[in-house]
């Protein structure tokens, strides 16, 4: 089995390869590695990949195109390392027969977690009383604290990580309201506290959490007048897309204090050091770290699939044409 790898020389594909992992790979087949250390073009990856059975590619690879594999007669399988493959593949990949695994559901289950620990951290005021101890103060004084217990919490998209979210609220006694358009009822039958509902009623919750994928549809989807029909005194959290949201809206409604929010995507990243959101004391901010510096592990789960391709056995990570479809752009 002839495999390549796109990610290009560097401590990025150190991260997602440590020597065991690179290992084990080698392990399944003749290995190609990129050889230089920057991305790889379109016209480049068509050079590489004339006799390549599986192609293992990363954050930066360039999109898999019908001119591409107009170059690639023995392409079988394509192994992304990062979650998303909505521009990494086009729907020729799909039309030729070729087979996609990414490490998708298991980034999920990274951000699903840091969105879950980061709602319980934010009402729960860890933030807020762990600066006050180290202030030098004992005690709660005027600190606001809240609990996710019986609480409404809206999810703006299920997708994966909506799904992984709704297993780590599941024991919180939740009523939960799930607005997406691409969702049956019936595959909330495993979350009987979940409800299929519309935007207006997704929005009317305590905790209003987006999971959306960014496509052409959903850019700017939560404009000023939806995130006004949130109630006063929600938690927003967005670990999905910032692009979602409408940037200046949502800053007006935390600048007011209406609404409190909780925070992983931006849409300029690095967020600016003189951003607006830094100087708010209602947000929790982290650096877009949700589902990608655990990276080991999502390289072992596209290996696990690859060698589940070689046996001929069923591929646990493979994205149909249809979820393909939906993923973020």
């Amino acid at each position: 089995m002839e495999i390549f790898v796109t990610l290009p020389k560097g401590e990025l594909r150190d991260d997602f390869f440590p020597n065991e992992v690179r290992h084990r790979l080698e392990s399944l087949g003749s290995v190609s590695w990129n050889p230089s250390t920057d991305d790889l073009s379109e016209d480049a990856l068509r050079e590489r990949i004339d006799g390549v059975d599986v192609l293992v590619t990363g954050w930066g690879s360039p999109q898999i195109t019908a001119d591409v594999l107009e170059a690639a007669d023995d392409l079988q399988l394509i192994a992304h390392t990062g979650g998303s493959v909505g521009t990494l593949v086009s729907e020729a990949v799909y039309d030729a027969g070729i087979r996609v695994v990414s490490a998708n559901d298991v980034m999920a289950d990274y951000t699903a977690e840091h969105t879950f620990g980061s709602i319980v951290a934010k009402l729960r005021a860890v933030p807020e009383l762990d600066a006050s101890m180290k202030a030098g103060e004992f005690g709660a004084g005027d600190v606001d604290i809240r609990t996710l217990y019986g609480k409404d919490v809206g999810l703006v998209g299920l997708g994966t990580i909506g799904r992984k979210l709704l297993d780590h609220m599941a024991s919180f006694d939740v009523s939960a309201s799930v607005y997406d358009p691409y969702v049956d009822a019936e595959e909330l039958a495993e979350y009987p506290f979940a409800t299929l509902t519309d935007l207006e009623t997704a929005l009317d919750s305590a905790v209003v959490s987006v999971h959306a994928a960014r496509t052409e549809e959903t850019i700017g989807m939560l404009d000023a007048d939806r995130l006004a029909q949130i109630p006063d005194g929600a938690l927003f959290v967005n670990t999905a897309r910032a692009e979602i949201v409408d940037e200046a809206a949502l800053v007006a409604e935390l600048r007011s204090g209406r609404l409190s929010g909780v925070f992983d995507v931006y849409h300029r990243e690095p967020l600016p050091a003189d951003h607006e959101l830094r100087a708010l004391d209602n947000v929790l901010l982290t650096p877009h770290v949700g589902g990608s510096q655990i990276r080991g592990p999502l390289t072992e789960a596209v290996i696990d699939d690859i060698e589940r391709f070689e046996r001929d056995q069923s591929l646990e990570h493979e994205i149909p044409r249809r979820q393909w479809k939906t993923m973020t752009r």
